[in-house]
């Protein structure tokens, strides 16, 4: 795992798995691009970042005649999560995105819905070379890399989970993620799940009692699964926390979450990211372990989607 420091304090969680005798290196996510990094580390290219620190280690000697080949999956298309995509795509990796809605990642569309248009940010030049259907299985050359794709849109429309059959991991971008996390670097963050404008509540609840589902039936086979998040969270275990994502969007819906607030989306983010529209922020008092913010309209949506 990498983390970025970013200057937007976004920290989004970067994941790498490496194939090792296939000299192939599978990118979960990119950040949010050296250019807009705060810390030192952050101004290094990712794919430099990533030779340099993480694959080295596995050349023997060193030797440079081994070329590293790379593949990208994106767990959805938001800025801080493709920021540092271009130096692969040109670089002949692959790119892998979700085939749920693919006019959401269209290039026409893209600068608005990732957000680098909000952002000021130019938006990064690259080609989804597979669009990948859920329950698919990814392959490489002919590769099975041991890797699932799993649609879960709600987050986003082309929010993409990955399921590690080998080593057991279930990575799931920004679908959720607990509230606080100390940086490596002593920087606390507090991030509330977050839904931006183009964000599903019917979708979302759907997408998470699907992975909880898959999480327990798993777990009764073998070793318990661990979840890996775009933000925050890391390592836990995957059907228990997403029991408790679960009963939090419950409580939400049935009222049982105080609202702490009520901002114009330019209020929310910034860049005016999330627009004009009225955004509702749900915390319970005290430490608790998540809080969310989500558009207004969402409080109708409730009705008719509460778990069962």
């Amino acid at each position: 795992m990498v983390i970025h420091n970013d200057k937007f304090i976004e920290f989004p969680y970067i994941y790498i798995k490496v194939y090792p005798n296939r000299y192939l290196a599978v990118v979960i996510d990119t950040g949010c691009g050296s250019n807009n990094a705060k810390g030192t580390r952050g101004k290094k290219e990712l794919k430099r970042f990533i030779e340099t620190n993480i694959l080295n280690q596995y050349s023997p000697n060193q030797d440079d005649t081994y070329t590293w080949r790379f593949v990208v999956i994106c767990t959805h298309c938001h800025f801080d999560h493709i920021g540092g995509i271009e130096a692969f795509a040109t670089s002949g990796a692959g790119v892998i995105a979700s085939s749920y809605d693919k006019d959401f990642l269209s290039p026409e569309n893209l600068p608005a819905n990732s957000f680098c248009e909000a952002f000021g940010l130019d938006t990064p030049k690259y080609t989804i070379t597979h669009f990948a259907g859920d329950g698919e299985k990814v392959h490489h050359k002919g590769l099975d890399l041991g890797l699932t794709a799993i649609h879960t849109p709600g987050h986003t429309p082309d929010s993409l989970a990955i399921y590690d059959t080998n080593e057991r991991w279930l990575f799931t971008g920004d679908a959720f993620y607990q509230r606080v996390a100390l940086m490596p670097w002593g920087e606390e963050q507090d991030e509330p799940i977050l839904f931006p404008s183009h964000g599903n509540w019917h979708d979302w609840i759907c997408s998470v009692r699907r992975l909880l589902t898959i999480a327990e039936q798993e777990d009764a086979k073998g070793e318990p699964l661990r979840i890996a998040c775009g933000h925050t969270t890391a390592g836990v275990l995957a059907a228990d926390f997403l029991r408790r994502v679960k009963t939090y969007g419950g409580r939400i819906m049935r009222g049982e979450v105080p609202v702490v607030s009520r901002l114009p989306g330019d209020k929310v983010a910034p860049g005016g990211s999330l627009g004009e529209g009225m955004f509702v922020m749900w915390r319970d008092e005290g430490e608790p372990e998540f809080s969310l913010c989500a558009p207004e309209r969402f409080e109708d949506e409730f009705i008719g989607s509460r778990p069962r």
